[in-house]
């Protein structure tokens, strides 16, 4: 049996002691079921409760209805009955040929709408469209284009990242490859690429596991786009964080890229007090046309628009003929997607409400395709956001009702109702993945499910053995960041706890999992340019190791005790 499914055994039990619905314990339900049906059914629950279609609930299994009749009123039960419909929600689903071709169709019918909504952009509200340019290019002029420190993701690429292997004449024009790239070499002198001169950036179109929905396409770019994206999101980023020098909306503190918990923090408080609505864009980055960047941002586009990919190529032999041209202006890859996506969601929302006479345009906030505008002004908004192309949510965006979802927080009615979710792969048997199902088992028992925490732990310590022939430690400290067993009694942390000699304190042992290989040897002149940039950009050189990972081992630390 797959652990995941004892797991969700284990959950039933703990429900049904929470709930008081003895019924809920012992039912049985497949794999399929948790995967695939029961998200369904908390999809059906939640538009009863903003839309008013009427619940069915022999749709339910019986050992469950008496708890989801009981979730519509008390959040606590909605709590409850959201963990077991959603727990599976993400896990990490290996899909079939099928599912995959299917994603990759889909992506090339939202790339031809995109290219008929170009098409026909002029036709879109000239008020609108004129708020929406003068809110955007309020931030966008702050951008340092050319001061920018450029370097390499984590993310994969088409080309080594080791070396340049293109030169794309778009880059040179704007950032030269002598200045950004190879520290006064030009072109004449790198003999090495294997390619002197690209027409157009081309990007890589693969599919990678999501959750049990599907797979997620990522357009992958070749290394020397995304050595100067990079430099270009840190350059927006920090122009949308300055702060306002002038009256009207400003991003700073509205657009975040690194704290969700302001999103969050709304979507919290909204859900009682019903002051703000939580909306989501569907698709947000595939149906992002060009044109309207390019509209919105100006003169300034041209220094996003010489980095990003201009075609992409599908792998599968099953697509031929297709319009292989990127309509939109980045699918996800682009390192600029977000930071983009965000100030566009921004402006629009803005012009939108201060078209209608809003008196507060500034109450809209932005993580992503997370947005938060006022509830008043949500209709409005999600009908201006889908003249420009943008599809927003219905299923996933909220204002009528006590429910609201942003950010990885879901409340009701001022609670918060978020599940804890299983988002590694359903057998969870290999050694990589002791890491996430420490972290899983450790928030399930402080939700109070520890029947189903202590069943993970168990497979946990018997991976360990059998792998590494180690025991699980225990520890009280839920910030550890290792593979360990975590305790809300302080007595039982100290079973393992030791004396720490260098630091004078009492620690708790847990493991850590890395990954060794061999190390690629890298290119001089790119070894030193990453040096150099990390250098300016950290204050310290940090060039990341691209060893090809063989194996993984195990090496022991510590962490304090709370």
């Amino acid at each position: 049996m797959k652990i995941i499914e004892s797991t969700y055994r284990c959950l039933l039990v703990d429900v049904s002691r929470l709930t008081g619905f003895s019924e809920i314990r012992g039912s049985r339900y497949d794999l399929h079921w948790c995967l695939n049906e029961a998200p369904k059914l908390e999809k059906h629950l939640l538009e009863h409760l903003e839309h008013g279609i009427e619940l069915c609930l022999d749709l339910f299994p019986k050992e469950l209805r008496r708890l989801a009749s009981g979730s519509l009123s008390d959040p606590y039960k909605m709590r409850y009955l959201r963990q077991l419909l959603l727990f599976s929600y993400k896990a990490n689903v290996q899909h079939d040929n099928k599912t995959t071709t299917d994603a990759f169709r889909a992506f090339v019918s939202t790339n031809e709408e995109v290219r008929k909504f170009g098409a026909s952009f002029s036709n879109s509200s000239p008020l609108l469209l004129h708020l929406a340019q003068k809110h955007a290019q309020s931030v966008i002029y702050r951008l340092r284009e050319r001061d920018i420190v450029p370097f390499h993701g984590p993310g994969a690429s088409t080309t080594p990242k080791e070396r340049w292997d293109n030169w794309y004449e778009s880059i040179e024009h704007l950032y030269p490859y002598s200045d950004y790239m190879f520290l006064y070499f030009n072109q004449d002198h790198c003999s090495q690429l294997g390619s002197l001169t690209e027409d157009h950036i081309e990007a890589k179109l693969i599919a990678v596991p999501k959750d049990s929905r599907g797979p997620r396409l990522i357009c992958v770019h070749p290394a020397e786009a995304i050595w100067i994206q990079q430099g270009l999101r840190v350059a927006l980023e920090r122009a949308i964080r300055m702060r306002r020098d002038h009256p009207g909306p400003w991003p700073c503190g509205h657009v975040n890229f690194d704290d969700q918990s302001v999103n969050g923090r709304i979507a919290l408080l909204s859900s009682r007090s019903r002051k703000y609505a939580t909306l989501d864009l569907k698709e947000a980055s595939d149906r992002l046309s060009e044109q309207l960047v390019q509209r919105l941002f100006g003169a300034k586009y041209k220094w996003f628009a010489c980095c990003r990919a201009q075609k992409y190529r599908i792998a599968d032999p099953v697509f031929t003929g297709y319009d292989n041209n990127i309509h939109s202006y980045a699918p996800m890859g682009n390192a600029t997607t977000f930071p983009v996506q965000s100030l566009v969601f921004w402006a629009i929302c803005c012009a939108s409400m201060q078209s209608r006479g809003f008196h507060q345009p500034n109450s809209v906030f932005v993580f992503g395709d997370d947005i938060i505008v006022p509830s008043e002004c949500a209709p409005a908004v999600m009908q201006d956001l889908q003249s420009f192309g943008l599809l927003p949510n219905a299923h996933k965006s909220f204002w009528k009702s006590a429910f609201r979802e942003s950010c990885g927080v879901d409340a009701f009615n001022g609670i918060n109702v978020t599940p804890v979710r299983w988002k590694s792969s359903p057998d969870a048997e290999h050694a990589s993945e002791l890491q996430p199902l420490s972290e899983l088992a450790m928030r399930l028992r402080m939700a109070g499910y520890d029947e189903a925490a202590t069943c993970l732990y168990n497979h946990i310590r018997c991976t360990l053995r059998r792998f590494f022939g180690k025991q699980l430690f225990l520890t009280n400290n839920c910030d550890h960041g290792g593979i360990a067993e975590y305790t809300a009694l302080h007595s039982q942390c100290w079973r393992d706890a030791f004396w720490h000699q260098s630091y004078q304190r009492y620690v708790s042992p847990i493991w850590r999992l890395q990954e060794h290989g061999y190390p690629t040897v890298l290119n001089g002149w790119n070894h030193i340019l990453e040096s150099l940039t990390s250098l300016t950009r950290t204050r310290h050189s940090n060039v990341p190791d691209r060893s090809s990972p063989r194996a993984t081992r195990l090496s022991r630390g510590w962490t304090d005790l709370n």
